[in-house]
């Protein structure tokens, strides 16, 4: 009889170490999941920040058009405007004149790899430079072709 009475006493300290084993792989995929929300987050906001400079920067490719140089583009032809950085982002915007009126101005914007990854937003819009037979500047863009996400 003695012999069943120890084998209890063991048995609570074997419960109590298995109970602590689960607590803690539930507390570590608590932890584990809440990092991956947070990441999740992170790069949502991100991509959001690169969208939004994207748009700013085909705007201000438009506010800023120089009409010389885009004039003296061929049909096909593309030029790129110098490179913007703002704190991890940086933007690119590639105009591309497509004939005689139309231009397709394109904005890569990248942001720098964190975490071994790196994310890119590219935005297009197609734009015209003449209305109704008269020239104008800046250019106002096409009503049938808003601004596109290119992937």
């Amino acid at each position: 009889m003695r012999v069943k009475g120890s084998c209890r006493r063991g048995f609570v300290l074997v419960a109590a170490l298995v109970a602590i084993v689960i607590i803690a792989l539930l507390v570590t995929g608590a932890f584990f999941a809440s990092g991956q929300e947070m990441g999740i987050a992170r790069n949502e906001l991100r991509d959001q920040q690169a969208l939004e400079l994207a748009e700013y920067a085909i705007a201000r490719a438009v506010a800023g058009w120089d009409a010389a140089t885009c004039d003296s583009l061929r049909a096909g032809q593309t030029v790129g405007l110098p490179s913007e950085a703002a704190g991890a982002l940086e933007s690119s915007v590639f105009i591309t004149r497509l004939d005689t009126a139309l231009y397709a101005i394109v904005a890569d914007v990248r942001v720098a790899p964190y975490g071994g990854s790196g994310l890119r937003r590219r935005v297009g819009v197609v734009v015209r430079t003449v209305r109704d037979g008269v020239p104008v500047n800046p250019p106002i863009r096409v009503s049938e072709h808003p601004w596109t996400a290119l992937y």
